[in-house]
């Protein structure tokens, strides 16, 4: 067992996974997905409330509440029975809610399918990684930068308008820190490369693999600390920072600080 769940609730069995089967539904968020595959969440992905939403996040990833509390919010507006106060997980999918363009293992929206794992996006983000047993924040640095390349020049090729601005910029930035943050210590950005390829590929938490859930919950302040080493290990940075309207430092600090709490997602 390995979480103190909440008064009244069972602890979380990370031993105890299945996969989607017929009838279940799934987002495009490798995390929200492995939670449902747990039974942390509905496992067929169905009437999942704001409430339900946060206590998984918070109870079993340790998550921070109100990073919890903004996902979850967003999530349920994805219903279009706004009176439903509830969200299914293939709902999440609405693009320019909470999913964006440039995902580490989706292609993106206007290229045909943001919503099913695609091989080849994750493949070409994992080839970084080639001969490192560890992530480090230059490499998860340049895995992201090279996915917003690769996504750039796909939707040039395809003539199709490349949503990449501020907002996407820090939500990039904020995938890679949230699992470097849940996966392993939020001040280090060092975990297991096959961590990641339980995550992304089997959407699966890699409890048999070691991982155990933190001890104290991962914070806005986590959270700013891993994307700005993120962006400082980024050779590109200026040149990023400068095509999406952020010129200078300062800049990149303000949008982190006032755009993540805003826009939090999860991968």
């Amino acid at each position: 067992m390995a979480t103190t769940p909440p008064d009244g609730h069972p602890p979380v069995d990370w031993t105890k996974w299945e996969p989607a089967g017929d009838g279940d539904v799934r987002s495009p968020c490798p995390m929200i997905n492995a939670l449902a595959n747990h039974h942390v969440l509905p496992h067929n992905g169905k009437k999942i409330t704001k409430e339900m939403a946060i206590t998984a996040l918070v109870d079993a990833i340790k998550l921070d509440s109100k990073i919890a509390t903004v996902f979850a919010g967003y999530a349920v507006t994805a219903n279009p029975d706004s009176a439903a106060h509830s969200f299914d997980l293939d709902m999440v999918d609405k693009h320019g809610l909470i999913e964006h363009d440039v995902s580490l293992s989706r292609s993106d929206y206007a290229l045909g399918d943001n919503h099913t794992f695609d091989k080849g996006v994750w493949e070409r983000v994992m080839s970084t990684y080639e001969g490192k047993t560890e992530t480090d924040f230059a490499t998860v640095s340049e895995a992201r930068y090279g996915r917003v390349l690769a996504a750039k020049k796909a939707h040039e090729e395809a003539q199709k308008t490349f949503e990449y601005g501020i907002k996407e910029f820090v939500l990039s930035y904020g995938e890679s820190a949230l699992f470097l943050g849940i996966l392993g210590d939020p001040k280090e950005g060092k975990i297991p490369v096959e961590y990641l390829r339980v995550l992304f590929e089997q959407e699966r938490l890699p409890f048999n693999e070691g991982w155990r859930p933190n001890e104290k919950v991962v914070t806005q302040t986590d959270m700013n600390h891993l994307i700005f080493k993120l962006i400082m290990a980024n050779q590109h940075k200026a040149a990023e920072a400068a095509e999406v309207g952020l010129g200078s430092v300062h800049a990149v600090a303000s949008a982190v600080t006032n755009v993540m709490p805003t826009y939090c997602t999860i991968m």
